[in-house]
């Protein structure tokens, strides 16, 4: 009789936490390269099994934590326990402060991710293009320290870095984790398929959810000691992580004693709506004072809505506060990174102005002045078929956009199915006393030379000529229809055959 003992299972892989042990240095231009091969970056994929590559994805991941809380250290910036004063042996969540916090003017607060670590930005370009300084909190810090507190005080602002993402306490390793390294702990052998959750072991009191977490941050840190009383606070907050926020504040007995000390708030990701704003004085604040940004195709900084959002636009927009694009990000960990010159720019206008910023009024005249621009899809496959025209001789019904000229007739072949791309425009009007209204254009379907043909574009509707910009989409959506037509017309003959 066979029988299979626990000692018989395969053992866990084991890494260590060293860059220079698991075959990464850093080069000089502060990117992550491999020893063996300097042209190559982080390589996840080191066998087929996937327990191994999640190990040394742990390591990894851990080696980095280190260099970055080493290089914030070098700094001055502090790490606070919290429950406040909390032994490092005891459950706890960190958090990180900058110098001399108790006398700035100034303080900005971040809110990461709930599935980043501490000081983590992203990942994929910590390991890859970009490297450490920009992946990190690293390349904020820099940044921020150019600014200056207000018009009246020339230091720079302090800062607070939240932690809503390591709140999984890990008693072996002395030392909370995130929802996804939780799993890449060490188990008894490889082949387990995870740690049981154990409240009373894996949790941090005041600090079990995201919603604590948020709560014991503004109560504890801005409402402390640790934050002057009259200093300003300037919220920015990533991903999900603002619904918690918002959730927190859109109360009238929290905004009473928090609300005074809030300065500005700006939005990367979030979906928190409008509609369950039930304090009037949050409501106002975000429309006065908050601004949303959210994956968009149009440019750094573009507007996209008002604070009454725009139902037409690719995305959400229902914030309660103008929303503009994020730029040329595709995922909400990178919305910061490639967003920060207009996060901080905007942050910076705030401090210099003081009490008397107010939000422009972005409204939309949209399509026959019903306040909504709606945005095209400019891919092929979810462009509705064309029906050929009538007189006309189509050689092949399935192929609706191969139109044949009849014989001794000029007919004129027209692409029904694209709307024009003209940029709506859109009016800003500032309520700031003694301002005149400004014009801008906001795009609604952008193209990558669009902005070149913004001229052409206002006047074809005048004379009824396609412009480049038309004309090339024009071109490349017939010519992809074509083609999937012809696909499917050889699937069918292969299926008959």
């Amino acid at each position: 009789m066979f029988r299979r003992r626990w000692s018989g299972l395969p053992a866990d892989p084991v890494f260590p936490a060293d860059l220079k042990e698991l075959g990464y240095f850093i080069n000089d231009i502060d990117e992550i390269r491999s020893i063996e091969n300097p042209d190559y970056y982080f390589k996840y994929f080191l066998t087929k099994n996937d327990r191994w590559n999640d190990r040394q994805r742990f390591a990894f991941n851990e080696a980095v934590a280190k260099e970055i809380l080493t290089r914030l250290k070098a700094r001055g910036f502090d790490t606070i326990p919290l429950p406040l004063g909390t032994p490092s042996t005891q459950p706890h969540i960190p958090i990180l402060t900058s110098p001399d916090l108790p006398t700035k003017t100034r303080v900005v607060l971040l809110f990461g991710e709930s599935c980043q670590s501490l000081s983590v930005l992203a990942h994929r370009v910590i390991g890859g293009r970009g490297g450490i300084t920009r992946g990190s909190v690293l390349g904020f810090v820099e940044a921020l320290n150019k600014q200056q507190s207000s018009a009246t005080d020339p230091a720079p602002p302090g800062l607070v870095i939240a932690n809503p993402g390591e709140l999984w306490w890990w008693p072996e390793g002395g030392r909370g984790l995130n929802p996804i390294e939780r799993h890449r702990v060490p188990m008894a052998s490889a082949v387990h398929y995870g740690r049981y959750h154990d409240p009373k072991v894996n949790e941090v009191p005041g600090n079990r959810t995201v919603s604590e977490h948020v709560k014991g941050v503004f109560e504890t840190v801005v409402m402390g000691d640790m934050v002057s009383k009259e200093a300003k606070v300037d919220v920015i907050v990533i991903g999900d992580v603002a619904t918690e926020v918002e959730g927190y504040l859109n109360d009238d007995t929290v905004w009473e004693r928090i609300g005074g000390k809030l300065n500005c708030m700006a939005i990367l990701g979030g979906s928190y709506s409008s509609k369950y704003f039930k304090c009037e004085a949050f409501k106002q604040f975000m429309k006065k004072r908050a601004r949303a940004y959210i994956i968009h195709h149009t440019h750094l900084g573009s507007p996209v809505a008002g604070a009454g959002g725009n139902p037409g636009a690719a995305g959400f927009t229902s914030f309660g506060c103008p929303v503009f694009s994020a730029g040329d990000t595709q995922v909400t960990e990178t919305m910061l990174i490639e967003a920060q010159p207009a996060v901080l720019n905007w942050i910076q206008q705030v401090a210099l102005e003081g009490e008397t910023y107010k939000n422009v009024v972005l409204r939309i005249f949209g399509e026959e002045g019903t306040g909504i621009t709606t945005e095209k899809i400019d891919s092929p496959w979810a462009a509705p078929e064309i029906e050929p025209d009538e007189g006309s001789n189509a050689v092949d019904q399935k192929e609706a956009t191969r139109i044949q000229d009849e014989p001794g007739k000029d007919t004129a072949v027209e692409d029904t199915a694209v709307e024009d791309t003209a940029v709506e425009d859109t009016a800003v009007e500032d309520n700031r006393e003694d301002s005149p209204p400004t014009s801008v254009f906001m795009p609604s379907r952008l193209h990558v030379f669009a902005l070149e043909d913004t001229a052409l574009e206002n006047t074809a509707a005048e004379d009824n000529t396609p412009t480049r910009c038309q004309s090339t989409t024009l071109a490349h959506s017939q010519l992809w229809r074509i083609l999937h037509y012809e696909m499917l017309d050889h699937i069918c003959k292969r299926g008959q055959a």
